[in-house]
């Protein structure tokens, strides 16, 4: 759980006037969600655009609803979840039109998602895996069909037939390239770009052996899906 205020205690938090600034805070660069709380916590479609929000800014429950066209109150119940689950937290409370404001942030920049043993495979795990590819084909139809020339736009698709020696250094390769890009110091002018990394032993159907050296594929058999 987050060491910050959580919602019983936010009284800790002084109030600043109306005219004060909020600033970012500086986030912690990753933290491991390792609990069904947690992973349950981000597997809803409208917490994890919430996530997405206060990644880059404080931003109250009026603000998120108005960015995301829902109500302040639903919102609300969201955050208040996210918070007791230690992925969200309250960082300045503020007066604005004479009530008390509360700020919201991530509790870190990025999380690493680390299923434990005992849950692995479970069916609630493998929904909340599911819910983040949906989330993320979600994001990139939308940034597609924005109208907007995008010079980075990237994607791929392999299976890679490699040693478990080669495996291992793609894979420490990927992970040491997310943890560059993890402790880049955000820029308050830049844009904002998503990122999305899996690396897995592909299923059954994909692990048939090579041909031997010299063997002729039957014709209209297709292309080794291997290969693809």
């Amino acid at each position: 759980m987050s060491d910050h205020p959580t919602h019983d205690n936010h009284e800790s938090i002084p109030i600043l006037p109306e005219s004060a600034p909020i600033i970012m805070p500086k986030l912690p660069p990753k933290r491991v969600l390792t609990t069904m709380q947690e992973f349950k916590a981000v597997s809803d479609d409208t917490r994890s655009r919430i996530l997405g929000l206060i990644q880059q800014q404080p931003a109250t429950a009026r603000q998120i609803a108005d960015r995301l066209g829902a109500t302040p109150g639903a919102i609300g119940h969201h955050l208040h979840l996210l918070e007791a689950a230690g992925l969200a937290q309250v960082v300045a409370r503020r007066f604005v039109r004479g009530t008390v404001a509360n700020y919201y942030t991530r509790t870190a920049r990025i999380f690493v998602f680390d299923f434990p043993r005992e849950i692995k495979g479970d069916d609630p795990t493998d929904s909340i895996s599911l819910h983040k590819v949906d989330h993320l084909h979600d994001e990139m139809i939308d940034a597609h069909t924005n109208g907007k020339e995008d010079p980075y736009w990237r994607t791929a698709f392999l299976h890679l037939r490699l040693t478990p020696e080669r495996a291992n250094i793609y894979s420490q390769r990927l992970s040491s390239l997310v943890e560059d890009m993890i402790h880049e110091a955000p820029e308050p002018s830049g844009q904002v770009y998503t990122i999305f990394t899996a690396m897995f032993t592909s299923p059954d159907y994909l692990q048939a052996e090579q041909p031997a050296t010299g063997t002729e594929t039957p014709e209209n058999e297709g292309d080794d899906p291997c290969s693809q």
